[in-house]
């Protein structure tokens, strides 16, 4: 095995992990955003599984094949990312939706550019004007979780020093905004990264590999403390909490 993709190999297992009990909470409560952000996990966790597959192996012959349907994938996950934030932050704004839908229209048209320039793995944009379509479509969506939880978390950080929230759902707002700007940080690095692999007809380095992958690997630890979050961390979080309210 090829140990420069080994880390995105273990963050697309780890976010299949982090799907779980989000899907098996949502089946229990019928919640609508636990069913898309588990959705949104998984959807993440098997796409890199596929794109990083082929190179972690050495296997040449499915280069092409898994990184379409890692490519599709991901993009299925940028637009439940779009949609759990137009269900959770801003529901009832009437441009959400529109907003969403230019997510779909962005994401569909670098896919069909793409297909008419025969870049079916989405890792050329030098000679494929498509992929900057499907780029743009990715960043409107990581740009608005982001600042969305980023409001939020501002919000009920004000609220929680009163008394009138709990710390625990601020400090979730504020690592989901970090989640946003995380996958944003991801998409920037993989500009250069195609780039290269584009110039050098089909080779990545190891070392943007591994930073890559160590972007990954920090989102994963992003998403457990949030969703997941260890008595340590929470009452870690309950006693700067305490601290703040008691300083005001």
């Amino acid at each position: 095995m090829n140990a420069a993709f080994l880390l995105e190999l273990l963050a697309g297992i780890f976010f299949v992990i982090a799907a779980v009990p989000l899907l098996l909470l949502a089946a229990r409560t019928q919640q609508l955003p636990e069913r898309i952000l588990g959705i949104t996990f998984m959807l993440m966790g098997v796409s890199y599984l596929f794109y990083e597959t082929p190179y972690a192996f050495d296997n040449e012959a499915l280069i092409v094949p898994f990184s379409l349907v890692g490519r599709l994938l991901w993009n299925a996950s940028v637009v439940t990312t779009a949609a759990f934030t137009r269900e959770v932050f801003h529901r009832e704004k009437p441009w959400a939706g529109p907003l969403l839908w230019s997510v779909v229209v962005l994401l569909i048209a670098g896919l069909t550019i793409s297909a008419q320039q025969g870049d079916l793995e989405g890792m050329a944009p030098i000679g494929n004007p498509g992929f900057w379509f499907e780029w743009v479509g990715q960043v409107i969506s990581f740009v608005w979780v982001a600042a969305a939880s980023l409001i939020a978390y501002v919000s009920a950080y004000r609220r929680a020093r009163i008394g009138l929230s709990d710390a625990l759902v601020s400090n979730r707002y504020m690592l989901f905004a970090c989640f946003g700007l995380l996958q944003l940080a991801t998409i920037v690095l993989l500009i250069p990264m195609y780039i290269g692999y584009e110039s050098s007809n089909g080779g990545f380095t190891d070392t943007m590999d591994q930073l890559l992958g160590g972007l990954e690997m920090l989102t994963i630890g992003i998403i457990w403390l949030a969703f997941f979050p260890p008595r340590i961390y929470r009452s870690w979080v309950e006693r700067a909490a305490a601290r703040s309210a008691t300083a005001r």
